[in-house]
């Protein structure tokens, strides 16, 4: 038996305001979901690649012809040239 009296409740104290959780509890977000894409990250995304590619390609054809390097030149100006026409899409916005 216990040796409180009979009849009488146990009190519990006030818990403090505030987050007094254990850190593993807290929310964490989901993994699957994936972050917001706007409109203009795609277009941004490919004037970034094919700024880097073209010229990287006019380098690997500066130093000799080479077959890699006109496929990267070539690469580079399509999707810069996609980068440029998407991005003009987008309108002043």
């Amino acid at each position: 038996m216990t040796s409180e009296p009979e009849g009488r409740a146990k009190r519990r104290r006030p818990k403090p305001p505030g987050n007094t959780g254990p850190p593993a509890l807290e929310a964490k977000p989901t993994p699957e979901a994936p972050p917001t894409e706007t409109a203009g990250d795609r277009p941004r995304r490919a004037l970034a690649l094919g700024s880097t590619l073209l010229p990287a390609g006019l380098a690997l054809v500066g130093i000799g012809p080479s077959d890699i390097g006109m496929g990267v030149t070539l690469a580079g100006l399509i999707v810069l040239i996609y980068g440029v026409h998407s991005f003009g899409r987008l309108g002043p916005a």
